[in-house]
């Protein structure tokens, strides 16, 4: 019989096989498939090689022979991403997964500081800290599969960051790989370090094209006590920011969620099987609030009258609906919740990830409603999200009679258009997914020059051969021209 032909490996793949673990070097096509699939499906992965260190020494020993053999880095956590910052562009790019990274160091409940690694679920993160009587706060639909490192990388938002803010908030200190394969290590956990500048808000939010988050030490506070959940019903976008203040002033900041949700997007989420039926049905805009508090005394439902009264009485709030039990809590929230996935059902979309000042938002989304139904009178808007932090998903779903790819062939108009009234209202087109390859062009035209080439100097600076996630994120973009007088910019 013939003999077996030989498979030839690629000198850095033999190398890191000869540093590496058995089982960190993945390069038959079948294996290493899911880590080029993303969610979206618009950016696949087109590397040959995965790396799957099993810890912080061996990623910088991966970085370091990637180096020397002039193979770019692709950092990929829970790869759940939805602006391909986590897909590699190039088969010669290696995807550095860090989903065995997952050991949680330390955890002291009384100095509220968990020290874990970048590949922790933020699901196993929450356990970890209920368990201790403590409480991680970022939250995300996707957190039983998103990682911390991830959610570091690209500084992720939520459903809680009208309260505790975005990961960066929670965040105390980090631990990195560099470009040139030295591991930098801050977790120390302190409040208090004015001795220099701040390099762990470099990497966070830079999503993996500084250096790749290894660990992180990471904030935990008193769990809420007192929990109440309430559905609104109102009669136009106008109240919906004076509302989330009251709450607010009236319980003594405890307001830790305030989801805008248009009668359009509802009913989108009400595709889903599982999605309960709208308990308010007749208006166009509804506002969904959370209130938690760690003070078991506190009355969240005095405080919730005390806001709602005004409201009604001047005719801003055709109905409000509080949630008695946990399990209609529950029922609520997955009216929001169902959304993204409800208007997948809906045919071909159009994302718009967008922020700005949570005052402008009356005056913005009825302009950008304008802008697009002025290109297309049938198109479908899908609007929810963060209003009392100002980040809106203006999402666009085709018209029900067209034709998927002729809808998404029209993109790069309707998301100028989006975009435009973000930036004449002073606000960003990346506010809490990033940046990756989805929006890298939007951000050369809409951001601010000087602020790019900023960017690009603390990138030459760190990884000055450009190894980590090459062609990804703000970085990458390429400078506008110069504003003219009276450009918004």
């Amino acid at each position: 019989m013939p003999a077996m032909a030989e498979t030839t490996e690629s000198p850095l793949a033999a190398a890191l096989r000869a540093h590496l673990d058995p089982g960190a070097v993945l390069t038959e096509p079948a294996r290493i498939a899911p880590y080029m699939a993303e969610q979206r499906g618009r950016y696949p992965g087109q590397g040959r090689l995965v790396v799957r260190p099993a810890d912080p020494a061996a990623v910088a020993t991966t970085v370091a022979l990637c180096r020397q053999h002039g193979a770019a880095v692709v950092a990929q956590s829970g790869n759940t991403g939805t602006v391909g910052g986590g897909s590699p562009r190039h088969g010669d790019e290696v995807v550095v997964s860090l989903e065995r990274l997952q050991r949680i160091r330390s955890l002291d409940a009384d100095d509220g500081l968990m020290i874990a690694e970048a590949g922790c679920t933020l699901a196993d993160l929450q356990e970890a800290a209920a368990a201790a009587n403590r409480y991680f706060p970022l939250s995300l639909a996707s957190e039983a599969q998103c990682r911390i490192g991830g959610n570091l990388a690209t500084n992720a938002g939520g459903l809680n960051v009208l309260r505790y803010g975005n990961a960066r908030n929670l965040a105390l200190g980090l631990e990195v790989v560099l470009a040139d394969g030295r591991i930098w290590s801050d977790l120390r956990g302190l409040r208090k370090d004015n001795s220099g500048y701040d390099l762990r808000d470099l990497f966070i939010g830079s999503e993996g094209t500084l250096g790749i988050i290894t660990a992180a030490a990471l904030r935990l506070l008193p769990p809420p006590r007192s929990r109440r959940v309430a559905l609104l019903a109102l009669p136009d976008l106008a109240p919906a920011l004076p509302l989330v203040r009251a709450a607010q002033s009236e319980s003594g900041d405890a307001v830790v969620g305030a989801e805008l949700m248009s009668a359009q997007a509802l009913a989108m989420g009400q595709l889903l099987d599982d999605t309960p039926a709208n308990p308010l049905p007749g208006s166009p805009w509804y506002l969904l609030l959370e209130l938690a508090t760690a003070d078991p005394r506190a009355d969240l439902d005095e405080a919730l009258a005390a806001a709602l009264e005004p409201a009604e009485a001047a005719g801003d709030l055709d109905d409000a609906l509080l949630a008695p039990t946990e399990a209609a809590a529950a029922r609520l929230w997955r009216l929001r919740t169902a959304i993204p996935d409800g208007q997948k059902l809906a045919g071909a979309s159009l994302k718009h990830d967008i922020a700005v000042r949570p005052g402008a938002l009356a005056d913005f989304v009825p302009e950008a409603l304008a802008a697009v139904t002025a290109l297309d009178p049938g198109i479908r808007p899908c609007v929810f999200g963060h209003v009392g932090d100002g980040n809106l998903h203006f999402n666009l779903s085709q018209p029900a009679d067209a034709e998927p790819a002729a809808f998404r062939a029209r993109a790069e108009a309707f998301h100028r258009a989006v975009h435009d009234v973000v930036c004449r209202h002073g606000g960003s087109v990346a506010a809490e997914h990033g940046v990756g390859q989805a929006k890298r062009d939007e951000v050369a035209r809409c951001a601010d020059p000087l602020g790019l080439e900023l960017m690009r100097r603390i990138k030459d600076a760190l990884d000055p051969d450009h190894l980590f996630n090459p062609g990804k994120g703000a970085a990458a973009a390429d400078a506008p021209p110069p504003p003219e007088c009276g450009d918004p910019r």
